[in-house]
């Protein structure tokens, strides 16, 4: 029980201490004290994450305030996020980092929340009626952790100004997301860098074959290539993380700005928790690590 209680204690000083790395980006108290109440219901062991429980979480009334943070104040979440990654760096920060984008499917209901409709969704492996999310994720020895999102927009909603614009969607996004993705299909191709193509059979069917194109400086070898690709699944293991400790799928949000803002705040609260497990893998190694031995550097003296 006493465990129990200084891991709380614990989650919840450095959740406070990385909500003091953002707190000047809310112009008024209540925000300010919403976010952190917001984080900490994301964390706690819920059942479900909505505004209602978040709120009572919190100690509301009602979720009035919730509905604020996400839907009305003033606030960017882009600005929040930059900090959020700064937190990261400093914390898990390497060079040898591996930087993965994936996306990961959000069911609903309705038509009317931003970006939803039926479209394929890995997440179920088939057509649903749902939201795409496409996240970056931030890999190193030391722990992995989403450090960017966006919501994926289909045809049918950058096609539809109107559409957009009840659900908060600000009219360059839908034209910047298909010039983005445009650059993407051009193939550009620099004398310093190679083409790979990776082939990995499965042990238990070999006769299953995956291929990865690879496009890296000339010089890359083939253990790192390898090292690399096989960083793969850290994006996975971050989205079930995610959504089952920190609610990353657990929100009540119908406009474009609220997505973002309700994932900011869940992407905040899991950089919180994987910072927390690599300092506890620290202190664990440095437990279990036999001590270096000292020895002189110059043969001892009879005399």
């Amino acid at each position: 029980m006493g465990g129990d209680l200084a891991d709380v204690r614990l989650w919840a000083g450095e959740l406070s201490a990385l909500h003091e790395r953002f707190v000047h980006r809310f112009n008024r108290e209540e925000p300010r004290q919403s976010a952190l109440a917001y984080m900490r219901g994301l964390i706690a062991p819920l059942e479900r994450k909505n505004g209602w429980t978040l709120a009572e979480e919190a100690g509301h009334a009602g979720p009035d305030r919730i509905q604020r943070l996400l839907n009305r104040i003033e606030w960017d979440a882009d600005e929040v996020l930059e900090d959020v990654r700064d937190y990261i760096v400093e914390h898990l920060g390497d060079l040898d980092a591996v930087l993965i984008v994936d996306d990961t499917g959000f069911l609903k209901k309705g038509i009317r929340s931003a970006g939803v409709q039926r479209q394929y969704s890995g997440t179920t492996g088939r057509t649903e009626n749902s939201q795409i999310g496409v996240f970056l994720a931030y890999a190193t020895s030391r722990g992995r952790t989403l450090i960017d999102r966006r919501l994926y927009l289909p045809t049918s909603w950058t096609d539809d100004r109107d559409r957009c614009r009840r659900a908060g969607i600000d009219d360059t996004v839908g034209f910047t997301t298909k010039v983005a993705m445009a650059k993407a299909m051009v193939r550009r191709h620099r004398p310093d860098r190679r083409h790979w193509v990776l082939a990995r059979r499965s042990v238990s069917r070999p006769e299953e074959i995956s291929y990865s194109i690879a496009y890296c400086p000339a010089g890359t070898t083939l253990d790192q290539l390898i090292r690399i690709a096989g960083s793969r699944w850290a994006v996975e293991e971050c989205f079930q993380t995610a959504k089952q400790e920190c609610g990353l799928d657990d929100y009540q949000v119908r406009r474009y700005p609220g997505w973002h803002r309700h994932m900011t705040l869940a992407m905040a609260a899991h950089a919180c928790l994987t910072v927390l497990r690599a300092r506890q893998l620290d202190a664990d190694k440095a437990e279990t690590d036999p001590p270096s031995s000292s020895t002189s550097a110059s043969p001892r003296s009879d005399a």
